[in-house]
Parts: structure tokens; C-alpha cells; sequence
């Protein structure tokens, strides 16, 4: 596991680094067979993900308490008795459940893809096996849902994915046991299990028709290794070769599978080429839970749809059917007012490539496509709109060619104009006081070749303050790294003195500047680091602050810039505790200048 020195609590980190990476397929196909496989799903953007269960009859409820976490973790959260979680079958009787109505909302909502739950850690199937008395069949139900799921995506031409997991509360020869769960695990035999799943798999891509993804989980637990998800890889593509498979099937460089899978974030930046795709939840939870009602608003939904998009990944969204089978209400909402604005802005989404930006935009993000000709069209999805009706463009070489608001039916020719200034060339579109879409308004821009980036250089505020993000560092050495949770957005792992951080900035005037360090330092870590700016350094130490996300600012002194322009500022550790410990959990710097009151009153 990744780590910290001496960090506890980042389980976090290691699922970044699992679920970022992709393998090769194994290297049974070429580069173009792989690129001709994947190229519907990375065409896609925007899927369905369903998470339906027994879990979704206890709505979030145990023995009449409310259950804390995930509702599909209720069997595992509450450590209940296996002889009384397993009665919820008898009360799993979803008359409403509508496949052909998921699919048309999916449709509606501009997805391109369903994946749903076969089964889930609690080990019930939702489907007709013969591999277990656990399933939908010994239901009161007694249909097969998946079959209907597969009928009715097969009817609208929905591509469909089966998410199996690979870890199972209920299998006797499942281990290790969930917490609360004391059968005896003398005589589990996991190679059963593992037949046990092959033969499941085989039934759900034999019996089903054409299947196009299949999403697995649960890789975690350390019974499972990358071998066993290779067997389980080679035995999918096997029965299916066409298939699109994830990467929870172990750990690690050399675990099989065909995009990575972030869970509940967008990653700061897109992971250099290899395919991804965010799955996220509409309001907290994966299954149905009566009492949460802290829905995502169709903003928030819409912006995340194209922040992934803008950095080459897809949006898997999740719905949580209520115990009848129906679809939440404000779910529902929720995905036809999403689908309105893909309706007219779909464009800018489906079959896009991710935008030329590493960083975040003052005003959102961007997409774009080839047109053709050596042409390119860059979509600026504006979050922000600009008051003064100008939308400026940072850092574009490229002459531009055209612009136009894509909801504009006419097209209408936007003014627009490259500009260049002391510390930047920007392109300057005149887009109106008034943004045509509250959540996210599209603005294309043409250009002649591939979008040419010049390079970043942090610019002042107003007031001449510089402040200094960890998305836009640069990071100089082996073990220093950008942690991009939400939330954190820092720079950790300093263990080693060689590591070093740097800003190139735009140093509006000479003078002095107060240092402004915000960080998290772990008891028992900490040291001296240097600022330096434009040659001039400064040293300071750092305190505990209790944890390495409990933050603290210190002012770490004054620094004279004798020389402004175009200058760089680095950090650099210049202490470092023997035994692996960190030196602080960098969140932010801020330079700000500090009036010479001799010459104000001159």
C-alpha cells in the first residue's frame, strides 16, 4: 500500500493508484484490436449504474434503527446475525419494477450504457441461477430480473454491463468472514467459490444475449489475488470476447482489466491516456436509504458529466430502486433535467477528447473534437459566466477561427480575439452579459491545428497576492505527490530531502511579501523547509497540527523580491526525520505583498 510516512487513515490513495490504472488485456491483442473494442464505451461518456438488492428492503434500517454508511453494506455495517439477513428475501417482492421504464429513463437522461447489480456482497442473485437457492427465484418475486433488464436494453439498442462482485457474505466457502459473522471456516474452500463464480459468470454470459460490459468488485479483501482476477479476466472474455471489462480484479501494475474505476471523485487530472470512468452516486448511497435525502442538485450532476469528460473519462451515475421497484422521484428529476441539457448540448460530450487544460479554469472546463482539415473545435463549458460578457481564454497560441454559443441553433458568429499582455497571450470571445444555461453554458471555438498551450504561470490577484495551489505545481522527485481528494487538494509523501516543489509565477513588482504556508503535519513528523523566490529564500519550520488534514497557516516570514517579471517559486525540505517520516502536507502558499507605507504616503 502507498503511504505516508507515518500516515494513517489514506485507504483513499491506494484506491486512486488501483483504480487510475488499466492492464494490456493481458497482451493478447494488439493496440488497434483494443482501441477498435473500447471505442463505443470511450465514445459514450455518460452511463446508468443501478445498485438493487435485499438491501434495498431494509432501506436503510436494522431492527427499526437507522443504519449508518452505505445501505448496501447493511448486512456488514450492522454485523447482523446471517440466519436473520437472509429472511429479507422472503419480503423481496419488487412488483413495480420496471426494466423497459429504467431504460427509456436512462435513454432520456442522454446515457449510453446500464450496468446493474447481479449480485452484490450480500450475496443475493438477482437473477435465475443454478448455482445457489439464494437468488431472485426463491423470492416471492420469482422473475428474473436481469433477463428483463437484458430484454428491454437489447430492445433500445442500451448497450448493457452485469456488475458481479467477487467478494460474498452469504457463500460458506467465502473467506475471510465479515465482521459479526462466526461460522467456521475449517472447512471453506475458496477454489469452490471460485468455480462457484465462473459458473455464475458463465450463466450471465450464455443465457442473457450480447452483454458489453462486466463491472466487478469487492477486489479488496486479501483472499483474492491478481492471479485469481486473471483466471476470472481469461474465463469473461472467453465466453464474451467483445466485452469491456473494469480493473477490480486485484491490485496493483499487473492487474487485468480495461479502465480504472475512481469511486465518488473525479480525479485532478486526467491519467495520461488510459480509460476511466468515475462512478458516483445521485444523492449519498449506493442502494435505496429512506432517510437520505441529500440529493446532488442537476448542476452539480451536469458539471461533473463534463469535468470528466474534459479529462478523457467516463460518468457512470447511480440510481437506487425503492423496495417496490420503482425509481426515487428526485432521482428521476434529476435525469431528465440533466437530460434536457444534453439534448441540446450533447455535442460537446459524446465522442469528445479531453481538453488541453491540466488545470482548472477559472470558469469550468473543455472538450474537443477534430473537424477535419487540420481543424479543431475546443467546447468551453462556462460553469462561471463572465459579468462583463467576456470569456477569456488562457494561454492559446492558436489563431482562432470562429465562435459560437452551442445552444444557438443559428449559429451566430461570436466576436473573438487573441490578445497578448506582459504576463500572458489569451483569447477573448465576447460572449454577453447573459449565460443561455444556469448550469453549464457551451461555447465552441475553432481553431486552425491541435490547441498549442503556452506555458502556466501563476498570476496575481487584485490586491498583488499570489497564491499557490498543489494542482499547479510542478513536483520534482520519486516520492513527493499530489493527493486530489476532495477536500484535500495537497501535496504529501515529502519524505525524502531531494524532492522539491516549484510555481513558475508573474511577479507584478519588486518589493517585500509576506509568506503565508498552509499544511497538515502528523505528530512525530515535521521539519525545516526554504521558500524561494526569485533567488531570495526564506526558512521556516514546521509545527504539529494534530493530523495531516488538520490545517494550520503560518506566516513563515518576509522575503524580499528585488527583480519582478517572470520568476519561479519553489519549496524545498531541508530536514528530514530518519525513518521514513513526512515533512508536512502542503495545501497552500500565498505571497502577499506588504505595502512600504514611506512611499503610500509619498
Amino acid at each position: 500500500m502507498m503511504r505516508r510516512a507515518a500516515l494513517t487513515g489514506l485507504a483513499f490513495v491506494c484506491a486512486a493508484a488501483v483504480f487510475l490504472q488499466n492492464a494490456d488485456v493481458l497482451g493478447k491483442e494488439t493496440p488497434a484490436e483494443r482501441e477498435v473494442r473500447m471505442k463505443w464505451w470511450h465514445e459514450a461518456r455518460f452511463g446508468m449504474f443501478i445498485h438493487f438488492g435485499l438491501y434495498s428492503v431494509a432501506a436503510g434500517h436494522w431492527e427499526g434503527e437507522p443504519v449508518k454508511w452505505l445501505s448496501s453494506w447493511t448486512l456488514h455495517t450492522t454485523k447482523a446475525p446471517l440466519d436473520k439477513y437472509v429472511l429479507l428475501k422472503d419480503q423481496f417482492n419488487p412488483t413495480q419494477f420496471d426494466a423497459d421504464r429504467i431504460v427509456r429513463l436512462a435513454k432520456a437522461a442522454g446515457m449510453k450504457y446500464i450496468v446493474i447489480t447481479t449480485r452484490h456482497h450480500e450475496g443475493f442473485s438477482l437473477f435465475d441461477t443454478k448455482y445457489s437457492e439464494f437468488d431472485v427465484m426463491a423470492a416471492p418475486l420469482k422473475r428474473d430480473l436481469m433477463k428483463e433488464m437484458a430484454d428491454a436494453c437489447h430492445k433500445h439498442q442500451m448497450p448493457l454491463g452485469w456488475y458481479y462482485t467477487i467478494l460474498d457474505w452469504y457463500h460458506p466457502d467465502y473467506t475471510p468472514r465479515r465482521p459479526g459473522d462466526d461460522r467456521p471456516t475449517d472447512h471453506a474452500d475458496y477454489s469452490r467459490f471460485m468455480q462457484f463464480m465462473k459458473n455464475q459468470l458463465s450463466e450471465l454470459l450464455t443465457n442473457y444475449g450480447k452483454i458489453d460490459i462486466l463491472w466487478f468488485d469487492g477486489q479488496w479483501d486479501p483472499t483474492f489475488s491478481n492471479e485469481k482476477g486473471r483466471e476470472l479476466y481469461d474465463h469473461v472474455i472467453g465466453l464474451q470476447p467483445g466485452i469491456v471489462i473494469n480493473n477490480r480484479l486485484g491490485g496493483g501494475e499487473d492487474c487485468p482489466g480495461d479502465f480504472g474505476t475512481p469511486e465518488q471523485y473525479i480525479p485532478a487530472s486526467g491519467s495520461d491516456g488510459k480509460s476511466w470512468e468515475t462512478c458516483m452516486t445521485i444523492n449519498d448511497t449506493w442502494g435505496y436509504k429512506s432517510q437520505d435525502h441529500n440529493w446532488k442538485s442537476t448542476a452539480t450532476l451536469i458539471r461533473m458529466l463534463a469535468d470528466c469528460a474534459s479529462k478523457g473519462g467516463n460518468f457512470l451515475l447511480n440510481i437506487g430502486p425503492k423496495p417496490d421497484g420503482t425509481i426515487p422521484q428526485p432521482s428521476v428529476e434529476r435525469l431528465e433535467e440533466v437530460g434536457r441539457w444534453v439534448a441540446v448540448n450533447g455535442e460537446s460530450i459524446y465522442g469528445t477528447k479531453p481538453g488541453p487544460y491540466r488545470r482548472p479554469l477559472p470558469w469550468g472546463c473543455t472538450t474537443m473534437k477534430d473537424l477535419g482539415g487540420g481543424r479543431t473545435r475546443l467546447y468551453l463549458h462556462v460553469f462561471k459566466w463572465p459579468k462583463d460578457g467576456r470569456l477569456v481564454v488562457p494561454r492559446l497560441s492558436n489563431v482562432p477561427l470562429a465562435a459560437s454559443l452551442l445552444s444557438d441553433s443559428a449559429k451566430t458568429r461570436l466576436a473573438v480575439a487573441q490578445q497578448e499582455t506582459e504576463a500572458e497571450r489569451v483569447v477573448c470571445i465576447d460572449v454577453g452579459p447573459k449565460a443561455p444555461n444556469p448550469h453549464d453554458s457551451v461555447v465552441t471555438l475553432d481553431l486552425e491545428g491541435q490547441p498549442q498551450l503556452l506555458p502556466f504561470r501563476a498570476k496575481p490577484a487584485a490586491d498583488g497576492s499570489l497564491k499557490l495551489l498543489p494542482r499547479d505545481a510542478e513536483l520534482h522527485g520519486e516520492a513527493i505527490q499530489y493527493d486530489g481528494h476532495p477536500g484535500r487538494d495537497s501535496i504529501g509523501y515529502w519524505t525524502r530531502m531531494e524532492d522539491w516543489i516549484s510555481w513558475p509565477v508573474y511577479v507584478p513588482k519588486a518589493g517585500t511579501y509576506q509568506v503565508e504556508v498552509t499544511y497538515g503535519c502528523a505528530p512525530g513528523n515535521g521539519g525545516t523547509y526554504c521558500v524561494e523566490v526569485a533567488g531570495e529564500k526564506l526558512e521556516a519550520k514546521t509545527r504539529e497540527t494534530g493530523g495531516w488534514f488538520e490545517r494550520a497557516t503560518d506566516v513563515a516570514g518576509t522575503i524580499d523580491v528585488k527583480v519582478a517579471g517572470k520568476q519561479s517559486v519553489a519549496v524545498r525540505c531541508l530536514q528530514v526525520k530518519p525513518g521514513g517520516h513526512a515533512v508536512l502536507d502542503l495545501q497552500k502558499v500565498v505571497l502577499r505583498p506588504i505595502a512600504n507605507d514611506e512611499s503610500e504616503e509619498k
